[in-house]
């Protein structure tokens, strides 16, 4: 646990500090800005074609689609992209080979790198997507109804579902990028899943503001989390993590 408490920490501040990191957070407000703007356009114009109980539904669904939108570029795509520029780095520069060449075990090293990326994302997740749904509602909810919603299923997948994908997502990433030789190929390998999820999950008729849609995004997260954890069982040792820095 001490291992895991020292590398989740060293990695934490890594992330934070690497430039790519600094990249990735200023660019991702950025994105976030006009996915805003454009929801509360939507917004808006739902809400005055007719009374709650004919436009509800979509207008529901819209405020769905913001928070898992929001949600999903935050705790996702932030945590892979905070974690696979400091891999790199620390491989390229033997940093990897001096920490493995202690008594630690690579299982605290997966660990402690998936913490490192995964919670800075969950943090900025969590309060800027609960934000922007305030932000909604005080903007184009709250002046056509007199009063705020939100949905119990949007904050299930905003505060559980998503989170647990990113979790699964992180995982996943930092594992793979343990193991090959360019962690970048694992970065583009989980953003690729993370789009098809986001894809998928609407074709199959779930709604953005259904409680099964929630609970899809959180058992998608805990299969990528399971299958991450089966495979460094099989997979993970100091000797293939050495390996792949020297191929670099």
């Amino acid at each position: 646990m001490r291992d895991f408490i020292t590398i989740a920490a060293h990695s934490l501040r890594a992330n934070l500090r690497h430039r790519q990191g600094l990249i990735s957070i200023a660019v991702l407000f950025l994105g976030i800005i006009p996915v805003f703007f454009g929801m509360k356009g939507t917004l808006t114009e739902i809400l005055t074609k007719g009374t709650w109980d004919v436009v509800g539904p979509w207008a529901l669904n819209a405020i769905g689609l913001a928070g898992y939108l929001v949600s999903l570029l935050c705790v996702a795509f932030l945590g892979v992209l905070l974690g696979i520029g400091t891999l790199t780095q620390e491989k390229a520069k033997g940093a990897l080979e001096a920490l493995l060449a202690t008594p630690i075990r690579p299982g605290a090293v997966w660990w402690g790198k998936t913490a490192g990326s995964f919670l800075p994302a969950f943090v900025a997740g969590i309060g800027v997507s609960f934000g922007v749904l305030w932000a909604l509602n005080a903007t184009a909810v709250v002046p056509a109804l007199g009063r705020p919603v939100l949905p119990g299923p949007v904050a299930a997948t905003v505060g559980v579902g998503v989170p647990l994908l990113g979790l699964g997502i992180a995982a996943l990433v930092n594992l793979i990028g343990l193991l090959v030789a360019n962690p970048s190929i694992a970065s583009l390998a989980v953003v690729m899943i993370a789009l098809a999820v986001s894809n998928v999950l609407p074709r199959l008729g779930l709604e953005f503001a259904d409680w099964s849609f929630a609970w899809a995004n959180a058992g998608t997260g805990l299969v990528l989390l399971a299958t991450s954890v089966l495979l460094a069982r099989k997979v993970l040792t100091k000797e293939r993590i050495v390996l792949s820095a020297k191929r670099l």
